[in-house]
């Protein structure tokens, strides 16, 4: 499990050099790996990588989310702060496929399910999420699959 060790790592070298918001981050995403954890201790005994991103991008989600608040009220105190923490987080997140390379997987996956139109959508979507778990957003993935299934 290379990116949990990773997050420890840092997360003990931000402690050693006094990198306060960098800590807190790193903290508060070791919290959630451990509810994860707790969560799914009965179900399985160790967490996935996609586990670890997953966790990763919903704390994202709110850093982006909180972003926008704080720039629709005026606080750029708050807002430097989120964005701070949201490069920390996105540091994290392993390289992202191109739209070129997705399109090319949802292709080959409309060729092996035998998907012709939108009543396929299902099908197709099926295989694409478990095919980039955690590596891919959902939308971005429902809107090259819609795009190819016209």
């Amino acid at each position: 499990m290379e990116l949990l060790e990773k997050i420890q790592k840092d997360y003990i070298q931000s402690m050693k050099e006094k990198d306060e918001i960098k800590a807190s981050v790193l903290n508060m995403l070791r919290s959630q790996i451990k509810y994860k954890e707790i969560e799914l201790k009965n179900v399985k005994n160790e967490l996935e990588e996609s586990d670890l991103i997953e966790i990763i991008r919903k704390e994202i989600k709110k850093r982006e989310e909180a972003i926008e608040m704080y720039k629709q009220v005026g606080r750029q105190d708050l807002l430097s702060k989120e964005e701070k923490e949201l490069e920390i987080l996105k540091s994290y997140l392993p390289k992202l496929p191109s739209e070129e390379e997705i399109k090319a997987e949802i292709e080959k996956i409309i060729h092996e399910t035998g998907a012709k139109d939108k009543k396929d959508f299902g099908k197709v979507m099926k295989f694409a999420m478990e095919k980039f778990k955690g590596i891919v957003d959902g939308a971005k993935i429902k809107e090259i699959v819609e795009s190819i299934l016209k």
